[in-house]
């Protein structure tokens, strides 16, 4: 399932009590990169819809299903929940549709999310069949809600136009996905214009730094299903789902330039993927998967492969490997994109035919990653003695005659954009399996925190290097604020993440990916790390003269001719700020010293050392 909308923040249970020495530290995240945009809407003028409503979020929308759904501030997704039911969940926590903390947030219990279905017509008389089914986790791979806060389903009765308590679980950590089973009788509710809506109350984390505040107390829901002619004990969905997609299908990565993919061959090509899933009802489910792999940029016939036939006994739940052999072949040129789809293809129809397919994208582009796009914590040293800590993450160059251009980040947003902070972008070579020497160290990195394609910025080196087999890339802090730099939980690359706070690199004692990205000169047109400058891997930006009195020239394309231009000093001090860049900069207010120009335009930053003299 892809990832589509704002960064998410949560905060995981691995708090440190406040000691005031410095530390590596995991927080919480907001939401996934495409969550924004789209405003919650409370339509009006709806046509009832009829009886079954069902929906176990297993689509690629990150927001609810319009159709069956009147607002969007649960976030669809298959990352947060743990040992779901089905393959996707809707996520309730303390951020609202556009991926903002709510303006009312603070440390005591507020409503935050809601889940409201669209009117239903439960003209039905005096049935007394009708049940709503359901769902619910707490935490999972998210925030544990705290006993204050909770999770809370109402039901609206046409008849007194009123929203009235029906259901109710207090906070806890995570635990398994249990089941609910709430009748739905009383003249009141069995009427056209009934519906019912899931909410939860949250609190902020009372927390020490500002950039840990985040979001917090998590609730996923799946498999809704709401119908008559059930009773109290009709627990069993007559249903089959896949579980889980195939991931990535390189050994090690999730993305790999496809100039460096093609060094690598199939030597970064898995040969199995998992087939992982789960027959809901209580007789037997026979399925005839197939595994497809479409060459989207190119001409090849890709690959298919029908699978063994298999069956799968009523309430199972099956996983194993299957085997396929594709080397991606492709003749796309500067980028390859393949589309890879398993279809567990049952024998028999059931309550939910959609949920047993699955897509996912496999990129070469012009960038490595470890991980799968979606932030399920946020990552970053914290606490007295982190200025100047440094974080490195190892990657391996399959073509070193390629170019390190640019590092790209994904930064969660903290409440209030306080991790909106300046560091050193770096870069290392490897000595004894860790970091080594210092080969780049560039001034002037800083989040945009505008959430952009994938979420990520993309950070254009000012020197593109030539890196060895073995290279690292991170980021040295500047202040001893927490950064709040993505980190994926569902992909673990902990033995090539380091961080050194002292005179020793150390590992990371957290499983998963920190979410930093080495991109080269390969001028990827079709996908992949998306700019403002398809054509080129970096715009053409110079400065003149440098060393400088009083007026600095810029040289520059006019692609850049909408960027803005910010003024740091060593100490990442703003010390200018221009909407929009000029020719000509008056530098005549400054003092003598060293200064940092830094360009943005969208998602791509350029940045230039000076040096002012003093006149």
């Amino acid at each position: 399932m892809s990832i589509k909308k704002v960064t998410l923040f949560f905060l995981i249970s691995f708090w440190v009590a406040l000691t005031g020495f410095s530390q590596e530290k995991l927080s919480s995240v907001l939401r996934n990169p495409d969550q924004k945009g789209i405003i919650q809407v409370l339509k009006t003028g709806f046509s009832d819809l009829e009886l079954p409503f069902v929906d176990d979020f297993s689509t690629d929308n990150t927001y609810p299903d319009q159709e069956k759904w009147i607002n969007s501030f649960a976030y669809i997704n298959n990352n947060f929940g743990i040992n779901s039911p089905g393959i996707g969940v809707a996520t309730l926590d303390a951020l609202d549709s556009l991926g903002a903390i709510y303006d009312h947030a603070n440390i005591n219990s507020f409503q935050a999310d809601y889940l409201t279905s669209k009117p239903i017509n439960l003209d039905i008389g005096g049935d007394t069949t009708l049940y709503l089914s359901f769902y619910y986790q707490a935490q999972g791979l998210g925030d544990a809600p705290e006993a204050r806060d909770s999770l809370i389903l109402e039901f609206f009765t046409p008849v007194d136009n009123k929203w009235l308590w029906i259901w109710g679980s207090a906070g806890s950590e995570s635990e398994e996905f249990k089941q609910v089973m709430i009748p739905v009788r009383g003249a009141i509710f069995l009427k056209a214009g009934f519906q019912f809506r899931f909410r939860n109350l949250a609190s902020l984390a009372n927390a020490f730094e500002p950039s840990l505040i985040a979001n917090a107390d998590h609730w996923h829901l799946d498999y809704i299903y709401l119908n008559k002619n059930r009773h109290y004990q009709d627990t069993i969905v007559n249903d089959l789902s896949l579980k889980r997609g195939t991931g990535s299908l390189l050994l090690n990565y999730s993305a790999l330039p496809w100039e460096h993919f093609k060094q690598a061959g199939l030597n970064e090509v898995k040969t199995i993927f998992p087939l992982h899933l789960q027959n809901l009802s209580s007789s037997k489910k026979y399925y005839e998967p197939v595994f497809k792999i479409v060459d989207e940029f190119g001409s090849s016939q890709g690959f298919e492969k029908i699978l063994e036939a298999d069956e799968v006994r009523g309430l199972q739940e099956l996983q194993y490997d299957a085997t396929f052999n594709y080397g991606f072949t492709s003749d796309a040129t500067d980028s390859a994109r393949f589309t890879i789809e398993l279809d567990l293809n049952p024998t028999e129809d059931d309550l939910i035919p959609t949920n047993t397919k699955i897509k996912y994208t496999q990129e070469f582009s012009n960038y490595y990653a470890y991980d799968d796009g979606s932030a399920e914590a946020g990552y970053g040293l914290t606490g007295d003695g982190s200025s100047n800590g440094m974080v490195a993450v190892q990657f391996h160059n399959f073509n070193q005659g390629d170019s390190l251009v640019g590092i790209s980040i994904f930064f969660n947003r903290s409440f209030e954009d306080a991790n909106r902070k300046y560091l050193r972008l770096a870069v290392w070579n490897e000595i004894d399996g860790q970091p080594g020497d210092l080969i780049h160290i560039q001034e002037g990195a800083r989040a945009s925190l505008d959430n952009g394609f994938n979420g990520f910025d993309l950070f254009m080196l000012d020197t593109a290097r030539v890196v060895p087999e073995n290279y690292y890339i991170g980021w040295q802090q500047v202040t001893n604020d927490f950064l709040n730099v993505g980190f994926d939980r569902n992909t673990n690359n902990q033995d090539k993440t380091f961080y050194k706070l002292t005179q020793l690199w150390k590992n990371t004692s957290y499983e998963g990916s920190i979410m930093v990205r080495p991109v080269f000169a390969n001028k990827s047109k079709k996908s992949g790390v998306r700019t403002e400058f398809p054509d080129q891997a970096l715009p053409d930006f110079n400065v003149y003269p440098n060393p400088v009195l009083n007026q600095l020239h810029l040289d520059f394309p006019d692609e850049l001719s909408n960027a803005s231009l910010t003024i740091i000093d060593i100490n990442g001090r703003e010390v200018m700020k221009k909407n929009r860049i000029s020719h000509q900069i008056d530098l005549s207010s400054l003092s003598d010293g060293t200064f940092f120009i830094i360009v943005q335009s969208g998602h791509l930053i350029i940045s230039r050392k000076i040096i002012k003299l003093y006149d």
